[in-house]
């Protein structure tokens, strides 16, 4: 059985139990006044969130950002697998046949992109994409989509 200890001993293997004082005020924080409880919790929630955003935003501004991408060209039904570190610049590229490969296979229709924070990540699905089982697994994935273009 736990027995109450005064200010400074210790106990070991036990929890101890809280101080009277604390138990006073938890009472009338959690108990006796809702409203503080209420405005406690609000205080911490808005701090938490606050802290979450910043770290959030910190970490979205740092990081680079890779795409795997696939195409499909309305002209020969057939599909152009690339990466790129800015989607929004190649694709405006490729629309305005700035690249030899599509250039002659325009229009071409984004139907699918990967996002990497990693270079080598994105270059390896690029090439994965492109190898026979890529393509396979590619089939899989995109199946209903196929049906629709």
């Amino acid at each position: 059985m736990a027995a109450r200890l005064a200010g400074s001993q210790k106990v070991t293997g036990s929890t101890p139990v809280r101080s009277t004082a604390s138990n006073a005020v938890s009472q009338e924080i959690f108990h006796k006044k809702p409203s503080l409880r209420r405005a406690t919790f609000d205080v911490a929630t808005s701090i938490y969130f606050s802290l979450l955003r910043r770290q959030t935003s910190l970490f979205i501004m740092n990081e680079e950002k890779y795409y795997t991408y696939i195409l499909f060209s309305s002209k020969d039904k057939g599909f152009y697998i690339g990466y790129t570190a800015n989607l929004k610049n190649r694709l405006t590229t490729h629309a305005q046949g700035g690249v030899i490969s599509t250039k002659d296979r325009r229009p071409l229709k984004l139907i699918h992109y990967e996002y990497f924070i990693n270079k080598a990540d994105a270059k390896a699905r690029e090439e994965f994409l492109k190898s026979g089982y890529g393509r396979k697994q590619l089939g899989q994935i995109l199946k209903r989509t196929f049906e629709n273009i």
